[in-house]
């Protein structure tokens, strides 16, 4: 879990970025205040259309792996672009400021749609209740915490943040499907070696002999769904 929380605090630190600094800093200084509501309806607007082309990844583990790094890569792209600009170049920008915008809601699509569906898989049945829980207080701590931390630091401290975070998520997430395989891959190896260890002499008849490979790999199963 503590890899995919990553993630979350990434997004907690960009859509602070977007509230707290591109509203009041370039936004309406440089369209307006009128102009903020809409540009900020965009991020969900964005988020809700780019779910739909997600939902279609993220069918498989590998797509979901795929998912995660593009979120992760568009909101490296957005660190990059706050600290390789000035303050002044993106008011210039004027309505051009759309594309930050546009990019911060697929980064959210991404959050909404494939970070929780993997979360599913890592932690299935009762433990993706506190998964769910881990989730929103990283990044709700994460946007919590960014919110008063941006008023007292430059556009360029605030890139450096998300892109350093970016980083550290797009490697995090590479680890996490890495533990995820190695598990799948030590539970079929234990599975076989139970089987080798059945000893057939024991057991009369095909009837019994199936019942007993079937209760001991359910037993097996048992045990390596708490080691997740």
């Amino acid at each position: 879990m503590r890899y995919m929380s990553t993630f979350n605090i990434l997004f907690g630190v960009s859509l602070a970025f977007a509230d707290q600094y591109m509203n009041a800093e370039i936004v309406a200084e440089s369209l307006g205040v009128r102009t903020v509501g809409w540009m900020t309806a965009l991020v969900p607007v964005t988020a809700v259309l780019g779910s739909y082309p997600l939902s279609i990844l993220g069918r498989t583990p590998s797509g979901k792996r795929l998912g995660l790094w593009v979120g992760g890569s568009i909101f490296l792209i957005v660190g990059v672009i706050a600290f390789s600009s000035t303050p002044d170049q993106l008011r210039g920008l004027r309505y051009g400021i759309v594309f930050m915008y546009i990019l911060l809601g697929a980064g959210r699509a991404v959050f909404e749609t494939t970070n929780k569906a993997a979360l599913v898989d890592f932690f299935p049945g009762e433990e993706a209740t506190a998964a769910f829980s881990n989730l929103h207080t990283w990044s709700g701590l994460a946007f919590g915490t960014s919110f008063i931390v941006y008023e007292y630091i430059s556009q360029l401290a605030m890139g450096v943040i998300i892109f350093l975070i970016a980083i550290l998520s797009i490697v995090s997430i590479w680890r996490s499907y890495a533990i995820s395989d190695e598990t799948a891959l030590a539970k079929e190896g234990e599975k076989v070696v139970v089987y080798d260890k059945v000893d057939r002499s024991v057991v009369s008849g095909p009837g019994a002999m199936e019942s007993v490979e079937i209760g001991t790999m359910s037993v097996v199963e048992q045990q390596n769904s708490h080691v997740v």
